[in-house]
């Protein structure tokens, strides 16, 4: 279990396309009636769904926009211990930033299209593409969170260090 978790952090594009085979999974037991569809609601009244899709572009764009703060944050030239970070972990922080700036562009779109496609007429499928908007966001925050976790880490290590050393003087 230990691994799957470990793969899926490094690897957060794996981890968007195991999503998005999720919802489609989701979408195809629910079209055979095999369980029940929890977007009739949103089927049933398209002027309110449209108000509900429009809204994911919100939250999209905050996630977004902390991504940013994130990524910023963790590209800082102090302390050195995140040119450690950067240098030992390589790719995979490159993936999980990337992921974390993506996921909240993904989601926006994804969002977006739920609407024009409710506006057209496709209004039994609008619900999917949200779906994978909420799904893409939910991620996105996951991940970025656990990324702050981490930097926040790095800089109470590094504080102990530098005040440890000064109490040594």
């Amino acid at each position: 279990m230990r691994y799957i978790t470990g793969y899926l952090k490094d690897h957060p594009t794996f981890t968007n396309f195991l999503l998005v085979i999720i919802v489609f999974l989701h979408s195809v037991v629910t079209y055979f009636k095999w369980i029940p569809n929890i977007w009739e609601g949103l089927i049933a009244q398209p002027d309110k769904s449209s108000n509900v899709y429009i809204a994911m572009l919100t939250v999209a764009a905050l996630q977004a926009s902390f991504a940013g703060v994130i990524v910023v944050f963790g590209l800082s030239t102090q302390p050195s211990a995140f040119r450690q970070l950067r240098i030992k972990a390589g790719n995979e922080l490159v993936n999980n930033w990337l992921s974390i700036s993506y996921s909240g562009f993904i989601s926006a779109a994804l969002a977006l299209v739920a609407s024009l496609v409710q506006l057209t007429g496709g209004a039994a499928f609008a619900p999917w593409f949200f779906e994978t908007s909420v799904i893409f966001c939910a991620h996105g925050i996951v991940r970025l969170l656990w990324l702050l976790k981490c930097l926040i880490g790095i800089v109470q290590r590094d504080d102990v260090h530098e005040a440890q050393g000064l109490h040594k003087k």
